[in-house]
């Protein structure tokens, strides 16, 4: 609450106790917004201060009277509307930040989709690198082998063309139009 003008044609009212009431004006966001009332000067609406402990705070006296009286029976136009903007404000406020989570959301599982298909793209390369190291492997073990029989043959044929050379018949490593007959 605020304190407030009084409005025209309204006169002052005495509280339980007989003192002259306060004239106030509800600033709470609630169905009250904007109503002025009368209220005891002697109501202390506010709270006592915070104390680390309950030996630190003061005993607070009780009012001495509660008593209140509503000047107003309506909520005034203004705030009827601002009501009505705040509580537009907190649904807009609500739905971008539902937007917001929702567009999270989707990113998230964006990027998760995209690390699933970037793993799957790894192992797929992988699987081909695999491959080819191994037809590379094959492929080398083949020339391998065939280095191995060519040096194989070609030592048979110089075992060969020693044993000729040995028996003295030329018919060994030279071909055989040098071969003297």
């Amino acid at each position: 609450m605020k304190d407030a003008r009084l409005p025209q044609g309204v006169t002052h009212e005495r509280c339980w106790c007989g003192h002259l009431a306060k004239v106030k004006e509800s600033i709470d966001f609630s169905t009250c917004m904007g109503m002025k009332f009368f209220m005891c000067p002697n109501y202390d609406a506010s709270l006592p201060r915070q104390a680390s402990s309950s030996y630190e705070r003061p005993p607070s006296p009780p009012p001495l009277c509660k008593w209140y009286h509503w000047i107003d029976t309506e909520q005034p136009a203004w705030a009827v509307q601002e009501i009505a903007d705040r509580s537009r404000r907190a649904r807009e406020s609500f739905l971008d930040e539902e937007r917001a989570e929702r567009k999270a959301a989707n990113a998230k599982k964006e990027r998760k989709r995209e690390m699933k298909e970037f793993r799957a793209e790894q192992a797929r390369n992988r699987e081909l690198n695999r491959k080819r190291r191994e037809e590379e492997e094959w492929q080398e073990q083949v020339r391998k082998e065939a280095r191995e029989a060519e040096m194989k043959r070609l030592r048979e044929r110089a075992v060969e063309a020693r044993a000729a050379e040995e028996r003295g018949d030329k018919t060994g490593k030279y071909p055989r139009w040098t071969q003297g007959r």
